[in-house]
């Protein structure tokens, strides 16, 4: 007598199971690093936006102390402070910062720039 060879239901179905759960693992693994990606492309956009912006402050430009904002399109927004940080009757020093906002998260960029004394 030959012994019965082959699997029964209850094995192909605990093996199933597990590649069921495996899979899905793997999905969610797979779904949470294409999110974590996007985030990190949204980032780098925020940050380039929030430099060109900043670079647009060229040496010619005269800087008015106060707060400045606006919509960048795309889900993009800005806010920009401007305060002067130091004096010496002929040139301030200003102190800036730059904050750009997209879906509940931003980036802040802060410098400073030197101007004459309005």
């Amino acid at each position: 007598m030959h012994p019965e060879s082959g699997f029964t239901l209850l094995e192909v179905m605990v093996a199933f199971v597990i590649a069921a759960l495996a899979s899905l693992v793997l999905y969610q693994v797979a779904f949470n690093a294409s999110a974590q990606t996007l985030t990190a492309a949204r980032y780098q956009e925020a940050l380039a936006r929030a430099q060109s912006r900043l670079a647009a402050l060229g040496p010619l430009t005269p800087l008015q102390p106060g707060r400045t904002s606006g919509d960048d399109g795309g889900g993009f927004s800005w806010e920009m402070s401007i305060a002067p940080a130091q004096s010496n009757g002929q040139i301030t020093l200003y102190a800036v910062r730059l904050t750009e906002r997209f879906g509940g998260r931003a980036v802040t960029l802060a410098t400073q720039r030197v101007a004459p004394t309005p």
